[in-house]
């Protein structure tokens, strides 16, 4: 399959890739449940609509009795089934989390990124471009293979020493 991720692509292509598969799958698994969902409310109205009938045409007896316990599980279990939907969309959101999760990490990336091609090629090409949603790194066009120089430890690390001191001034102005 050409949508796995490849040894050579990019860390924040992989993870862009990774987060459009995840939403494709969860849309997929939401439309599903909905129709089992559909399902289960049918089954319980179809009961207590042949409950209701048999009810009123035929005469009390054993078999009647009978008879309309057994729907009435049915639409027990069709209750139990609801509410159990009602967990896989809990389940769902927890995967939406986890997505949204996946798209922050590959925002900063693309932060980090930038900022070191910057440093390394300082040109307009590399100025930020901060993405204003986490849709906007499905969209983004992949890099070509990542940027190599001798001191790429010492642009990380003045990245992230000047992350804290703005994170430090931030605290500092009450915000």
């Amino acid at each position: 399959m050409s949508d796995k991720p490849q040894e050579n692509q990019a860390i924040p292509d992989q993870l862009m890739q990774i987060a459009r598969e995840q939403e494709g799958g969860a849309e997929r698994v939401l439309d599903q449940i909905e129709v089992v969902q559909h399902s289960f409310e049918e089954i319980q109205a179809l009961s207590k609509e042949c409950q209701e009938i048999l009810r009123s045409v035929l005469p009390p007896s054993e078999e009647l009795e009978k008879l309309t316990n057994r729907l009435e599980q049915i639409g027990f279990h069709a209750d139990n089934g609801a509410y159990n939907i009602q967990g896989a969309f809990d389940l769902y959101q927890y995967q939406d989390v986890v997505r949204q999760k996946l798209e922050r990490v590959g925002r900063s990336l693309i932060e980090v990124a930038q900022y070191v091609l910057g440093r390394l090629q300082p040109s307009e090409d590399h100025l930020p471009k901060m993405a204003p949603s986490g849709r906007d790194i499905l969209h983004r066009e992949p890099q070509i293979a990542d940027v190599a120089k001798v001191d790429a430890d010492l642009v990380v690390a003045e990245f992230f020493a000047k992350a804290m001191k703005d994170r430090a001034a931030q605290k500092e102005n009450g915000g």
